[in-house]
């Protein structure tokens, strides 16, 4: 059984001949209330924390797949692209050996224009990765700020007997 701060302030010792000083039994009671009470009530405060950064964390995973889904489609339509293309070119040479050298390099064009469009591809696909990867390390940087409030507000270094969760650092 769990005791709250009520349970503790409400609790009384029996008085006996030459027992506790009952002023400072409650004198100790209230300083254990007291403390118990900011425990509680820090830990409910964490509790939000750690509520608000899960769903924080599901929105960017959510944006991360949309992203990779992205770049798969688009990727698939560049692939698309490149085999319509050789179907062309494939196709107009056919049709005619007269043309066939204006159409291959028409087709070589393309195919030049393509690989320009897939290195912008990479690019960008790189720039998005570093763009996520610097706002999730922004986002931890900020938890670990908030995680640090309680500490500066009381204007003091946090107690040895408080317990600091682990840090987490994102590398790149």
């Amino acid at each position: 059984m769990r005791l709250t701060p009520i349970d503790i302030r409400q609790h009384r010792f029996s008085v006996r001949l030459r027992g506790f000083d009952p002023q400072e039994v409650e004198s100790f009671l209230e300083s254990v209330v007291a403390d118990f009470e900011d425990i509680v009530r820090e830990n409910a405060s964490l509790k939000r924390d750690v509520e608000r950064v899960t769903r924080e964390l599901e929105k960017y995973q959510t944006r991360e797949h949309t992203i990779q889904e992205t770049l798969t489609t688009a990727q698939g339509v560049v692939d698309q692209l490149k085999r319509t293309a050789m179907k062309e070119a494939e196709v107009m040479i056919g049709e005619a050996e007269v043309r066939a050298e204006k159409l291959l390099q028409e087709a070589q064009s393309l195919r030049g224009d393509l690989s320009g469009e897939i290195s912008q591809l990479k690019r960008m696909r790189e720039r998005l990765t570093y763009d996520l990867r610097n706002t999730l390390h922004g986002y931890l940087k900020l938890v670990d700020f908030e995680e640090q409030a309680p500490a500066r507000a009381a204007g003091s270094q946090p107690r040895a007997d408080q317990g600091q969760g682990p840090r987490t650092t994102v590398t790149g």
